[in-house]
């Protein structure tokens, strides 16, 4: 019966590919791999800056986010995916985190050179990039979990 009303769809039935998406990170895992990121993202931030005071900026942030990898990969491993902790998944661990590092140091690189900001805000800057991103590929490259769901 048609009452005059229009009935809007996200209403009453989700789209399926939000859905999915939703059922990806809006997830227990995907809220501790927040905080696994977080815990890597404070790691690098402050070893970046304490690197920072014998090195480049930007050599100490690389560095940074070298020693980082270690924490996230563990607390990943251990907290998220119930992994033992392994090399060769570690090795996995860090070809997953390419793309974000070329895109973070890319971003470190032009507003700590280009535009002179505050290495303490870049960095902070750059640690909130790139999550949901790298959050897909070390769970499809490094802990073999299917993408949606």
């Amino acid at each position: 019966m048609n009452t005059g009303k229009r009935e809007w769809p996200l209403i009453h039935e989700e789209i399926p590919l939000f859905a999915k998406i939703k059922q990806t990170f809006w997830t227990k895992e995907f809220f501790l791999f927040v905080f696994c990121g977080g815990m890597g993202t404070l790691t690098n931030f402050m070893f970046s800056l304490l690197i920072s005071t014998r090195l480049n900026p930007s050599l100490a942030y690389v560095c940074g986010y070298a020693i980082s990898l270690f924490v996230a990969y563990t607390l990943n491993a251990k907290l998220i995916f119930k992994s033992k902790i392994g090399f060769g998944q570690f090795i996995k661990f860090v070809i997953s985190y390419i793309p974000n590092f070329l895109i973070l140091f890319t971003f470190v690189m032009v507003f700590l050179n280009i535009f002179s900001w505050n290495k303490a805000i870049v960095y902070a800057l750059a640690g909130l990039l790139g999550l949901p991103i790298t959050f897909l590929l070390v769970k499809l490259m490094v802990f073999k979990k299917e993408l949606f769901g």
